[in-house]
């Protein structure tokens, strides 16, 4: 029932996100859009950044699961490319907030938790110590989150090749 309820307090703060600047929003009106009490968003979570970042999460969760069913490397990208255009509102509106820096590591850190989950499973055997994986999955994910930020504003964007390069960077094709 916790997960549930989490879920509702996100899935709810994310409606909210569609319509309005993260500045704006406030955990007073969360909860009276969610009919909870105070006391019961507080268990739940420490604060609107608490809510985003396991909204991220949790989004990030479904994406690795979608991309590691995906019969290629380009599928699997397509969709965290496909996921990242169907939320552009939303991470424009993220992007203008006092609070960038925060949702930037905290999109870093997703990214980081998809690409960790991706090479865990597709490549087992890579033989890296923690430190280098750590810092190569940080620098695989700052640039995935700034490209594709970039890129997510823009309504001419060919897509299929952006997907085909991000590709190609990942395997060290490029």
């Amino acid at each position: 029932m916790r997960e549930d309820m989490k879920t509702v307090i996100a899935d709810t703060f994310t409606h909210m996100l569609e319509k309005e600047d993260l500045d704006k929003i406030t955990v007073k009106r969360l909860i009276e859009e969610c009919r909870i009490s105070r006391q019961t968003f507080y268990y739940h979570f420490h604060d609107i950044m608490d809510v985003l970042d396991w909204a991220f999460k949790k989004a990030t969760q479904e994406v690795a699961e979608k991309s590691l069913k995906a019969e290629n490397r380009m599928d699997a990208v397509r969709f965290f490319v496909s996921f990242v255009r169907e939320h552009r509102s939303k991470l424009e509106r993220l992007l203008y907030s006092r609070k960038w820096v925060q949702i930037e590591g905290m999109l870093v850190e997703s990214a980081m938790m998809y690409l960790d989950t991706l090479v865990r499973v597709k490549a087992p055997d890579l033989s890296i110590s923690y430190d280098d994986r750590e810092v190569l999955l940080r620098f695989y994910a700052s640039g995935m989150v700034g490209v594709l930020l970039q890129y997510a504003g823009k309504q001419r964007v060919n897509e299929e090749r952006l997907i085909m390069q991000i590709e190609r960077i990942i395997t060290g094709k490029m």
